[in-house]
């Protein structure tokens, strides 16, 4: 390489660097002024001053505005049921790995039996561990065919929310009792959407168990003599085949073509469920929760400006732009106060656990 080429680089890198230089001197100079009151905005910082502060308290209000029709509205869908058997059983097991728990495996006779349970108090107009004709809840392990070792049951009625029942449970000792005992191995859940003492309402049935160890059966192995085939295979003639095939072709491939129709009708059908469930999964599990980390978020940078602007230049103060930060301050104030559990709170419903 000549001497003229590596010059030529060496210049070309040094050029690079003023860029990335004055660049960051760019943007070091915006950020002040978008954030530190200085003589360049007037002592007056741009994130207080823009409108587009107030536009995001706005939006982040009917975000969460959202939450309230939403949850009067699931309830009804028909996904509900399902959705809120998978948030009650991964709530359960988070916080069960969270004390060093083992995790609770679902069993589908465990389901079944609560299913069962579930029925049968709606049937009867009954919310009890024990029905009106004296039946335990392990006569509902026994009708489903699950032989336990140890079980346990949890019981809730009149619920909006997944999140509602567990909190609920987990402030009564004995439903807490059954979530983290550590002798449960397989849980089971039904929810049903019925009529209760004449007013539509959601049920939940949940199961705990262990089954019972398999005794070791001695067995005896037995072995079977076969006389070895003498006779020989006859090969079907070749013409009728032939025929058969050539018969049906047009036959097997319509039939074909039909199944490879519904097939992708029915997997477009199952994609369509899928998305509506995961869709509604992440709205009534994480969406709430999303948003209250972002407002706890912008109400933390709002108070740690606000501080910045006040005692940087204490000797020049904006009263108007002090006065509009505090009252944006405490509309998120309200925001975080009213959550996902608030808000359930303050929507009318009869909400019981047994």
């Amino acid at each position: 390489m000549h001497t003229l080429d590596i010059f030529k680089k060496i210049m070309e890198n040094i050029d690079i660097i003023g860029r990335l230089i004055k660049m960051n001197r760019l943007i070091i100079f915006k950020l002040k002024t978008i954030f530190i009151p200085c003589q360049e905005n007037d002592f007056r910082p741009k994130f207080l001053e823009s409108r587009v502060l107030i536009w995001i308290v706005i939006v982040l209000f009917f975000l969460k505005l959202i939450t309230v029709p939403f949850l009067l509205y699931f309830p009804k869908n028909s996904l509900f049921s399902d959705i809120s058997k998978n948030i009650l059983v991964e709530l359960i097991n988070k916080d069960r790995k969270g004390m060093g728990l083992a995790p609770l495996k679902e069993n589908n006779i465990l389901n079944q039996a609560a299913s069962l349970k579930a029925q049968d108090m709606l049937l009867k107009d009954y919310f009890a561990h024990q029905s009106p004709e004296g039946q335990s809840p392990w006569y509902w392990l026994q009708l489903a065919g699950y032989n336990y070792q140890t079980a346990g049951e949890n019981l809730a009625i009149g619920f909006l929310d997944s999140e509602e029942v567990y909190q609920a449970w987990l402030n009564s000792p004995s439903h807490k009792a059954n979530l983290f005992n550590p002798a449960y191995q397989e849980i089971g859940i039904a929810v049903l959407k019925g009529n209760f003492k004449n007013n539509n309402t959601t049920l939940v049935v949940q199961y705990f168990g262990t089954p019972q160890k398999k005794s070791s059966i001695l067995k005896v192995a037995t072995k079977e003599v076969k006389k070895e085939s003498t006779t020989s295979v006859s090969e079907a003639p070749v013409s009728q085949s032939s025929v058969s095939e050539i018969k049906n072709e047009k036959l097997i491939k319509g039939e074909s073509l039909s199944n490879q129709t519904s097939e992708s009708t029915s997997s477009l059908k199952e994609l369509g469920e899928k998305a509506s469930f995961n869709f509604l999964y992440f709205f009534s599990f994480k969406y709430s929760k999303i948003l209250q980390k972002i407002i706890y978020g912008f109400l933390i940078l709002i108070i740690v400006d606000l501080i910045v602007n006040i005692f940087i230049r204490f000797d020049i103060q904006h009263r108007d732009l002090i006065l509009k930060t505090l009252i944006l301050i405490l509309i998120l104030g309200v925001f975080v106060l009213i959550d996902k559990e608030a808000t359930i709170k303050l929507i009318p419903h009869n909400f019981d656990i047994n």
